[in-house]
C-alpha cells in the first residue's frame, strides 16, 4: 500500500473523527485523518473542555467568596482573567498533543490541510504547502460544525461575539445579552454571572431549555434567578444598534441594552467545499445517514455535527466508532434511545431519556422527586440546592427517564442512563448498595421513593 492509499481516511479530527481513526487501527485498518485546524475539534478547542476549564475557575471563585461559612478565613478574593485563560489554554494544548500522540502509537496518519472529495474513494487534501491525493475504499465525512447567526446578526458586528469569541476574552464584560437560552447559552451566561458580568438571556420559546422537562426547567430558572441572572422569554430579536454599547430591540416591544451581546442560537453543519457534488451528495447538509452511518454513497460515511441530530461530542464519539467498525465489516449500528445530555452551568443540569411531558403521553407514567437538601453529603459540601427526578412507568417499573439539577449532575446522570441502556427497573438501583457518603445516594434515594421506600422523604400523614 503507497504513503497515499489507506483502508480508511476521516475528513476532520474533531470527535467523530479522532476517535473513529483510533478505533479503526485497533481493528486492524490502515486510518488517516485529513484536518486543517486543531486535532479535537470545537470540542476540544473551542467548546466543551475551554467552558469547562474556565467554569472550574469560577467554582473556586465561588467557594472563596463562602469561605466563612466553612470555617476559613481568607483576606482579598478576586480573580485574573488573563491568568484563566492562560490556564485554559495550557489544559487544550495538553490534550490536543494527547491526541496527537495517541495517534503516533495505533499508526493513525495526521495530514494537515483541508479534504475535498474527487471521487468516492478519493480525497484530495489542500494545504498552504501544495495538495496531496489520497485514496481509501471507505470515507468518513466528520467536518463539524460552527455557531450560527440568525437575523440581525452576523459576524464581525462590533459588540457582537459569537461562542468561539466568547473563551479568549481578556476582561468580561460589564453587562452581557445572550441570546438563547439552550444548552451553550445558559451555560456561558453562568459561568460570566460567575465573573461577575450582569446577564440578560434572552429565549424566543415560553421557557429556556425548551426540550427539557418543565418541572426541572421552572426549578432551575428560579435558581438561575437568584444568581441574578435577567431571563426574557418568549421573545425574539427585531433589531440591534452597535456604538458605546449594544442595543437590542425585541419582539415583545422591549429593549436591552449591555456592553456586549453573545450569540448562541444553535449551529449549521459544515458541508460547503468538501465536494459533496462530485460524489452525488446534496450539499445542503445535514447529511443523511443510516443506523450504519453510511450516507447514500456506499463506502462514504458521517459522523458527528456534520449530520445534525445531538449535537453533543459524545455522541460524535460513538457515531465516529459506529462508522469506523462497518468501514471494518463489523455489523454496528448507532443507537440513540439512551443519550446523556447535560447543561454546565450552576447548578448542573443532567437528563437522560424523557421528559415528564413526553413520558405522559405514551406511557402511563410516574414521577418522583428527592431534594438534595435532605442529602447528607450534599449538605457536608455546603452544596445543597437541587434535586432528582426519575420517571417510570407504573406496574413495570421501567425507567422512561432522569433529571438531576445540582453539583455533579452530569456524573450522576450516567447511573440512570446506565441502567435504562441494560433495562434494568427501579428495583434494580435500589437492590444495588450506594456509598455512604455520597452525592450518588441521591440516586438511590429517588428509586426508593418510585419503590414505595422513600426514607429520607417525610411520609404522607396517615390516619391512626
Amino acid at each position: 500500500m503507497s504513503e497515499n492509499s489507506f483502508d480508511l481516511i476521516f475528513l476532520g479530527g474533531g470527535p467523530a473523527g479522532y476517535q473513529g481513526a483510533i478505533r479503526a487501527s485497533q481493528l486492524g485498518l490502515r486510518a488517516a485523518v485529513i484536518e486543517s485546524r486543531d486535532l479535537g475539534g470545537v470540542c476540544l478547542n473551542r467548546g466543551c473542555i475551554p467552558t469547562k476549564t474556565i467554569r472550574a475557575s469560577v467554582d473556586v471563585l465561588g467557594h472563596m467568596h463562602r469561605a466563612r461559612e466553612y470555617g476559613l478565613i481568607t483576606s482579598e478574593v478576586g480573580f485574573d482573567m488573563k491568568a484563566i485563560v492562560e490556564r485554559k489554554d495550557k489544559i487544550v494544548g495538553l490534550l490536543r498533543n494527547g491526541i496527537a500522540q495517541l495517534f503516533r502509537a495505533n499508526g493513525v496518519a495526521l495530514i494537515e490541510g483541508r479534504g475535498r472529495f474527487i471521487a468516492p474513494s478519493e480525497v484530495l487534501a489542500e494545504s498552504p504547502d501544495g495538495e496531496r491525493l489520497l485514496q481509501a475504499p471507505k470515507i468518513v465525512i466528520a467536518t463539524g460544525s460552527r455557531p450560527f447567526y440568525p437575523e440581525p446578526f452576523h459576524p464581525g458586528i462590533p459588540g457582537v461575539l459569537g461562542t468561539d469569541d466568547i473563551l479568549g476574552l481578556e476582561s468580561v464584560p460589564a453587562s452581557l445579552i445572550v441570546i438563547g437560552g439552550g444548552a451553550v447559552g445558559v451555560e456561558i451566561a453562568s459561568i460570566l454571572a460567575g465573573l461577575g458580568s450582569k446577564i440578560t438571556l434572552v429565549e424566543m420559546e415560553p421557557h429556556i431549555l425548551p426540550r427539557e422537562d418543565a418541572e426541572m426547567v421552572t426549578y432551575l430558572t428560579r435558581m438561575l434567578k437568584r444568581r441574578k441572572l435577567q431571563i426574557v422569554t418568549g421573545a425574539t430579536v427585531r433589531a440591534v444598534e452597535t456604538g458605546t454599547a449594544v442595543r437590542v430591540e425585541l419582539s415583545d416591544g422591549g429593549t436591552l441594552s449591555a456592553e456586549a451581546v453573545l450569540v448562541a442560537t444553535g449551529r449549521i453543519p459544515n458541508v460547503e467545499d468538501i465536494g459533496l457534488e462530485e460524489i452525488g451528495i446534496d450539499p445542503k447538509g445535514p447529511l443523511k445517514v443510516n443506523a450504519r452511518m453510511e450516507t447514500q454513497v456506499p463506502g462514504v460515511y458521517a459522523a458527528g455535527d456534520v449530520k445534525g441530530g445531538w449535537w453533543l461530542a459524545h455522541v460524535a464519539f460513538a457515531e465516529g466508532i459506529v462508522a469506523a467498525e462497518n468501514a471494518a465489516a463489523r455489523d454496528s449500528v448507532m443507537d440513540y434511545r439512551v443519550i446523556p445530555r447535560c447543561i454546565f452551568s450552576s447548578p448542573e443540569y443532567g437528563a437522560v431519556g424523557m421528559s415528564e411531558e413526553e413520558a405522559r403521553v405514551s406511557h402511563d407514567a410516574e414521577c418522583y422527586i428527592f431534594p438534595l437538601k435532605s442529602l447528607g453529603m450534599a449538605q457536608a459540601m455546603g452544596n445543597w440546592e437541587g434535586q432528582v427526578k426519575l420517571i417510570v412507568e407504573k406496574g413495570s417499573g421501567k425507567l422512561l427517564g432522569g433529571q438531576v439539577i445540582g453539583e455533579h449532575a452530569a456524573d450522576l446522570v450516567a447511573e440512570v442512563a446506565l441502567a435504562m441502556k441494560n433495562n434494568i427497573p427501579v428495583q434494580g438501583i435500589v437492590d444495588t448498595v450506594h456509598t455512604h457518603p455520597s452525592l450518588s445516594e441521591a440516586v438511590l434515594e429517588v428509586a426508593q421513593a418510585a419503590c414505595g421506600r422513600a426514607i429520607h422523604i417525610m411520609p404522607e400523614p396517615r390516619e391512626i
